[in-house]
């Protein structure tokens, strides 16, 4: 795998998943979900195709791309739901107040479901599909398939410089770390 790549995936997993497994975040349904659909949000920009891809870099198309991700990437209830996630994820990345969703973290709990007018997400269960679909991405991208081309592509740009041994994209000012 390309070292930009490798660097991207390393970093995802370092400021999403292990930042969600290894810390009290996971405490907070919301915290984690601000840190799944911030990982969806990265990885759509690798999934999807050119024309999202050109119409996200022109300031447009962010619900194509991310209900694209949740239909095609994830699938399943995910695709079914994707309006719904799309709509949760804008009130918790803007407000950080879920309506009309239930949110829980206890593996039992039921997980993209519509029960008496309210969605239920249990993060414990995104988290782990997120993690499956990441290792499938990543498949796709040894295989030299859709996903790498995209991703060489795309993050040949991306410069990750270490800060306190903190990994931090460092593309520019006004500039997308995604190219």
């Amino acid at each position: 795998m390309d070292k930009k790549i490798e660097d991207f995936f390393n970093f995802l997993n370092r400021r999403t998943i292990e930042t969600i497994e290894n810390s009290d975040v996971k405490e907070s349904c919301t915290a984690t979900l601000l840190l799944l659909f911030a990982a969806v949000d990265s990885l759509s920009k690798v999934t999807c195709d050119d024309s999202k891809y050109t119409a996200f870099l022109n300031k447009r198309g962010n619900r194509e791309r991310f209900e694209h991700y949740l239909q095609d990437v994830f699938g399943g209830g995910y695709g079914r739901l994707k309006e719904q996630l799309y709509a949760l994820r804008n009130d918790i990345v803007h407000t950080g107040i879920n309506t009309k969703v239930v949110l829980t973290k206890r593996p039992a709990d039921r997980h993209l479901e519509e029960v008496d007018g309210y969605l239920w997400v249990n993060t414990a269960k995104f988290l782990d599909d997120l993690k499956q679909t990441v290792q499938r991405i990543k498949a796709d991208i040894e295989a030299n398939g859709q996903y790498g081309r995209n991703a060489t592509n795309r993050l040949a740009e991306l410069n990750i410089i270490e800060v306190d041994e903190d990994p931090m994209p460092s593309p520019g000012p006004d500039e997308s770390p995604f190219q």
